[in-house]
């Protein structure tokens, strides 16, 4: 039986993008919307339909029988703006829905605990809903609209506060002034498990009902929030002392557990806190271009990715492996005068923020990691922080060229050593260069990487000390990729030959061996 089912989200914010990506993974027809169009252009990026849908208290702008057309469930994931009179507004916003929708498509609307007002007792489902606030007015006034229009079609979602990436708890309110009621006990929900939830009332087709979402651990508020701005290193929320009590409200998940047997992964809330629930952090060699040449491990990695921070080398198809993930360019391009130091700065903190979020970040390098990659400088920085991450190899230009283009860099009775290094070898001191220049007397082959706009420092120095201008170099253009061009010659000829072909940077040199 196939349970994959045609699926409208009204609303791709932090929930909704999130689990729209969750289910386009899990085999269903997504369509999406947003209201804005910059989010839009941003949103369409993703493997699946996202229209501009605008709902107003008397419109909605937007093709909204195209964004319902086949549609099995509509989830409606619009929660209510702090704007005043939004008690009046929100409801006419679902009613507007409501009078465009057929009563036959089922209804997944994502409510909030905000409907409840406080309890001596766990509160459950039928707590007659007694909201305090505007948003717990207007949210209530519209689960009873589609209530009563989508009937056992409809399942009413009531979440607690979502926690999550990009919502980690220590942020809410740290370094805040003074603030009240330090023994009230929080009503939390992570993302994850708000998308388990829907997932569940999906496959289980379980409609008609009201079900909370939310942890089963209520800490109190001052230990909470104290605790988890000083994971993050950050200054902590100060609380009165001498509070008034206040009646407790504490979310009762039981019927979420058992109508739809789930489990949720964060029970505890502390759980986001705790390093061991944080994110996780792989810098990958992504070698030189080609996505057949990535390993298994690399490619899971990608896959599998929340967030890639990638260099300027990475090639189209290795991004494209994963548009879901937020893409963040932090490479450099040939001429670009930012300073260095701040460059890796910034990228060495990205890491350590995108984990400390609870984010898969997966930063992207060419080649190997260790070759030229700067993987050293970053480990070294999460090293220093406590904080974990693996490295996975990959292929370096110098190996994928010797392969791609049949040059044997080592061979008996030929090569029995290669020499890795850059065209900056053009500014080392003399002992360096007459090492390697001993090297190519001797035999051996030299790897020469980002020398393109350095040969003519170079390719003179290397004359006179070996004094062989016949020496073979070649040239290797954009290795294993489809516009890869192999250029042979001399150490005489190849300046000349470089300039008249007008090759294309990345090229790798490959010195004192001929291809086969």
């Amino acid at each position: 039986m196939n349970t994959n089912k045609n699926i409208a989200i009204l609303g791709l914010g932090w929930l909704g993008k999130s689990l729209a990506t969750v289910l386009y993974k899990n085999g269903h027809v997504v369509t999406g919307s947003t209201t804005r169009l910059d989010r839009l252009q941003e949103l369409s990026k993703l493997p699946f339909s996202v229209n501009r849908i605008k709902v107003s208290s008397d419109i909605v702008i937007g093709d909204w029988e195209s964004f319902i057309h086949q549609v099995d469930c509509l989830i409606i994931n619009i929660p209510p703006k702090r704007i005043p009179g939004i008690e009046l507004s929100y409801p006419r916003q679902i009613e507007q829905i409501i009078q465009r929708t057929p009563k036959n498509i089922k209804v997944i609307f994502v409510s909030s605990t905000a409907v409840y007002g406080t309890s001596n007792n766990p509160i459950q489902e039928d707590f007659i809903a007694k909201p305090s606030k505007a948003s717990g007015i207007a949210v209530l006034a519209a689960e009873q609209y589609i209530q009563s229009s989508f009937g056992s079609n409809a399942t009413i979602l009531r979440l607690g506060g979502l926690i999550g990436p990009d919502r980690h708890p220590g942020k809410f309110l740290s370094g805040k002034k003074v603030l009240k009621n330090p023994n009230a006990q929080v009503n939390l929900i992570h993302r994850e498990d708000a998308i388990g939830l829907i997932q569940s009332i999906l496959t289980q087709d379980c409609f008609g009902e009201i079900i909370n979402g939310c942890a089963s651990e209520h800490p109190y508020r001052k230990n909470y929030y104290t605790t988890a701005s000083h994971a993050l290193g950050l200054e902590a929320p100060v609380f009165e002392v001498n509070t008034p009590e206040i009646a407790p409200k504490i979310i009762d998940n039981q019927k979420s557990k058992k109508l739809l047997n789930f489990r949720y992964s964060f029970d505890d809330p502390c759980g986001i806190v705790a390093k061991k629930n944080g994110g996780k952090i792989d810098i990958i060699g992504a070698g030189p271009g080609n996505v057949k040449l990535l390993t298994v491990k690399a490619f899971e990695a990608v896959q599998e990715a929340d967030v890639l921070l990638h260099d300027n080398l990475i090639s189209q198809e290795i991004l494209d492996i994963n548009t879901l993930a937020e893409r963040v360019y932090v490479g450099r391009k040939y001429g670009d005068v930012e300073n260095q130091t701040d460059r890796q700065e910034t990228i060495n903190k990205l890491l350590v923020q995108y984990y400390q979020e609870g984010k898969k970040v997966v930063r992207i390098k060419s080649g190997d990691p260790y070759i030229y990659g700067r993987a050293g400088e970053e480990a070294r920085y999460l090293k220093a922080r406590q904080t974990p991450f693996n490295v996975t190899p990959g292929i370096s230009a110098a190996l994928a060229a010797a392969n791609s283009c049949n040059i044997p860099i080592t061979e008996r009775h030929k090569s029995n050593a290669v020499l890795i290094c850059t065209a900056h070898t053009a500014d080392y001191s003399f002992e360096q260069l007459q090492g390697i220049g001993a090297m190519l007397k001797a035999g051996n082959t030299l790897a020469l990487y980002m020398g393109l706009k350095s040969l003519d420092k170079l390719i003179p120095i290397l004359i006179e000390i070996t004094g062989d201008p016949t020496i073979p170099i070649n040239a290797i253009s954009n290795v294993s990729r489809e516009n890869e061009v192999l250029l042979t010659g001399t150490l005489g000829t190849i300046e000349k030959a470089v300039k008249e072909k007008n090759l294309a940077m990345p090229v790798v040199f490959l010195i004192g061996v001929k291809p086969i």
